[in-house]
Order: structure tokens, then C-alpha cells, then sequence
């Protein structure tokens, strides 16, 4: 265990004023202790720990379960540690891991795809909520935010820890193939118009239990785009009252799984 004495030590660069940079790199942060304590049970890669004394008393035989070498395994006073990392903490425990991609080939049933949003608190919302309800696999266009943010890691509680995720650099050429392989395609949407689209738009309460299923849940503001619900199996509805229209995305998320799971 090293000892820091002052928030400019050099060995912490990745910890050092983390609200200002998101720097595109193969690493990420989980900054909550139990985010933390789930990454070090995980069987992703640690880079490193940083943390204030009690947290390593308390966790100290999981860090070093983890990390043998004791030069990666930084303890700093509160005051040392919030200096470091540029703001106040209610608890001074956080990690370096290294991001997990899944290939395409590894992905399996039920799957989830992340359509353009953009919100990294959403994203989190949406990571915590799939994992609760037993989506294995989370795709992600190139339009949408990182589930390895800061931020989107500290939602989802570590959720993205134990779920396949994928980076898609072509939608509906992945969604078509999914389809070859009997996955059914099911946008998460507000009915829209268009005989073809109308066709096939169905409540979330008469689609039934799926399982060989991809569902895809879209942009904050503009939801699921075109070419996606043209060529969606069913485009999948909330029926709502008190003229509410729609919801938060990782709340109608909620509600379309515990329908279809």
C-alpha cells in the first residue's frame, strides 16, 4: 500500500481532477465505493485503487485479492484525496479498470440496443435497469455515449459489470443479421404514423413474454430512428393516461421488461 501525501503525486493522474477531463481512453473510473467493491469482484482487469484509510481496512484482503502489487494501491487523509480528485466525497473509495468490449458473435439473448442516447445518467439508468431484469447483452451504435463513463459507471452501481456489451459500428446491418438468426426486432416507440409502421404496433401489455428478442430503446428527444422501426419486427407502445405521452427512457425501459421478461 502506498501512502500519498499531496494531490499532485504523479502516480495519480488517472484520479487527479476527474470532473474536468472524460478522456477517451481503454480505461474507466468507478468512483462509489460499491461500484468499486463490484469492479474488484468482476472479472474485469484493475488497474489501481485510491482510497482513504478506512475503505482500506474495510476492503483491504478484496484489494489485495486483486492487486498483489501493493504499488497500485494508493491510501491518502480525506483531505489529501478530494484535493486530488477536485471535489467533496461522501465515500473515498474508487478504481481504474480496464473497458470490456463483447464482439458482436459473443452477444446473447435477451439483448437490449442503445439507439443514439446520448445522456451519460441515462445510459447508467439504463445499464442498472436492464441488469435487474435479465438482459444479457447491450449493444450500442456509434451515436450513443459510453457506458464507461464516469458518470453512466456511477449510475448503474456496476451494473455494466456483469452484462455483454457491444460496440456496433453499423446498425441496421447488425439488426438484420439478428433477424437472419431469428432474434425479433422490438422498438421501444410511441405508435407513429404510416400504414407499414401501424401494422405492426402493439401495446406492451398484448406483445406477450419474449425471449430470442432484441429491444431497442431511442434518443431522448427523438426516439428510435427510421430505418430502425422500418425494419422492426413490432414497434412496442406504454399506454398511458392524463395525457402523458412519454417517459423517461430507463422508466419505460422498466415497464416494457417486466412485460416481456
Amino acid at each position: 500500500m502506498q501512502t500519498i501525501l499531496s494531490p499532485h503525486d504523479s502516480r495519480l493522474t488517472a484520479y487527479q481532477l476527474l470532473k474536468a477531463k472524460e478522456d477517451p481512453t481503454d480505461t474507466f473510473i468507478a468512483d462509489h465505493e460499491k461500484t468499486a467493491v463490484r469492479l474488484l469482484h468482476s472479472h474485469l482487469k484493475v488497474e489501481s485503487v485510491f482510497c482513504m484509510p478506512k475503505y482500506w481496512e474495510k476492503h483491504k484482503d478484496l484489494i489485495q485479492s486483486r492487486l498483489p502489487d501493493t504499488n497500485q494501491c494508493f491510501v491518502a487523509e480525506k483531505s489529501v484525496f478530494e484535493d486530488t480528485i477536485g471535489f467533496s466525497v461522501h465515500q473515498g473509495f474508487m478504481a481504474v479498470g480496464l473497458q470490456r468490449w463483447n464482439a458482436i458473435t459473443e452477444a446473447t439473448a435477451p439483448m437490449l440496443f442503445v439507439n443514439a442516447i446520448v445522456d451519460s445518467e441515462n445510459i447508467g439508468s439504463i445499464l442498472r435497469t436492464a441488469a435487474a431484469f435479465g438482459i444479457q447483452s447491450i449493444l450500442f451504435d456509434s451515436k450513443s455515449a459510453s457506458p464507461y463513463l464516469r458518470r453512466s459507471v456511477r449510475v448503474s452501481m456496476g451494473s455494466l459489470f456483469q452484462i455483454q456489451l457491444v460496440r456496433i459500428p453499423n446498425l441496421t446491418e447488425t439488426l438484420r443479421s439478428l433477424q437472419n438468426t431469428d432474434h425479433k426486432i422490438l422498438s421501444l416507440s410511441l405508435p407513429r404514423e404510416g400504414e407499414n409502421l401501424l401494422s405492426k404496433t402493439k401495446s406492451v401489455y398484448e406483445i406477450g413474454k419474449q425471449s430470442k428478442f432484441v429491444l431497442v430503446v431511442g434518443n431522448e428527444a427523438e426516439g428510435v430512428e427510421p430505418d430502425v422501426l422500418n425494419l422492426s419486427d413490432s414497434l412496442v407502445y406504454i399506454p398511458m393516461k392524463n395525457q402523458i405521452d412519454s417517459l423517461n427512457v430507463s422508466h419505460a425501459l422498466a415497464v416494457a421488461l417486466s412485460h416481456l421478461l
